[in-house]
């Protein structure tokens, strides 16, 4: 699926305005003119606002967080999952509350902000063509989600509706009955509660005929274990947390999705927004149990205008 950058720019500012119009009056006046650059932001009961823009949190000590600010917003907010995450219907944008000490009441919310980026995993068509399956890998305020989106978008000009959203906090096919643009001709499932994730992923597959099963954020042996047990029947594409792909292998957790063999053709850690190590799994496994740091095939700079790539010296080659 196609978009122009009007369309791209248009849908951006619209998914900034949700967010804008359910914010209390004065938060919002202080979000607005950063939202563009904004990557989080903080409400938390008797402390300054806090707002991330530029990888950096800037407070602002004039706007203390009341009660009432606390009360406005959660009226504002149509429902919260059991993990604790809301959506905004038609966007990828996070709500995250922040429960007081009894579990019951509400000392703060994270927002985090999502933005329709298009591109960001062009650099990856060539992935796609020879096997799209693939772990993308990095820490959180990175890009994982929004890449994720991407390379979904690229994978289902392929594979259509064959490819479906397993979408647990609704952060890549955004909130709503109707999926973000973002995903291209992907389909989509919610995931209601999050501990049912691995049921969904089945009924994925068995119910909605899924060549291809996208997740966001796996964490879980249970989860893990899923995986592995479907993919006889389906390829997958998921993110996990951290940074070292080494330490991720190895991690019992996920232990599943790396042994006997790799569930993956390829391995991509999220080294900084835009900046990605491309890895064989199945080698860079192979020299982990050999006690050998994988090495990456290619790093990936995605920021560049005219597709370059940065070889592992970090000299810019032509792409």
């Amino acid at each position: 699926m196609l978009f122009t950058q009007a369309e791209i720019d248009k849908r951006i500012q619209q998914d900034y305005e949700k967010l804008l119009r359910i914010l209390p009056f004065d938060i919002r006046n202080a979000l607005k003119p950063e939202i563009d650059e904004t990557e989080e932001v903080k409400i938390r009961f008797g402390r300054p606002l806090k707002i991330k823009h530029h990888g950096k949190w800037h407070t602002y000590p004039d706007l203390t967080i009341e009660q009432q600010h606390l009360t406005d917003f959660r009226a504002r907010i149509d429902h919260i999952r059991d993990d604790n995450r809301a959506g905004i219907d038609g966007t990828g944008h996070r709500i995250s509350r922040i429960p007081s000490a009894d579990g019951k009441g509400t000392d703060g919310f994270n927002i985090r902000i999502a933005r329709f980026y298009v591109g960001v995993a062009e650099l990856l068509r060539k992935c796609v063509e020879i096997h799209p399956s693939m772990l993308i890998m990095g820490l959180a305020g990175k890009g994982k989600s929004t890449l994720l989106r991407d390379y979904i978008r690229i994978c289902a000009e392929k594979y259509d509706a064959n490819l479906t959203v397993v979408d647990t906090s609704n952060e890549v096919a955004g909130d709503g009955r109707t999926p973000h643009p973002g995903i291209g001709e992907a389909d989509r499932y919610f995931v209601p509660v999050k501990a049912e994730q691995h049921k969904i992923m089945l009924e994925a597959i068995a119910n909605n005929s899924a060549h291809l099963v996208a997740i966001d954020e796996v964490q879980t042996r249970l989860e893990a274990e899923t995986i592995k047990d479907l993919s006889v029947k389906a390829d997958f594409i998921a993110t996990t947390h951290g940074d070292s792909i080494t330490e991720i292998i190895k991690n019992k957790s996920l232990e599943p999705l790396f042994y006997p063999v790799a569930l993956f053709k390829w391995g991509l850690v999220v080294k900084d927004i835009g900046v990605y190590e491309l890895f064989d799994l199945q080698q860079a496994v192979k020299e982990v149990s050999e006690g050998q740091e994988p090495v990456p095939l290619e790093t990936i700079d995605a920021r560049m205008n005219k597709g370059g790539k940065v070889s592992k010296e970090g000299e810019e080659e032509a792409a």
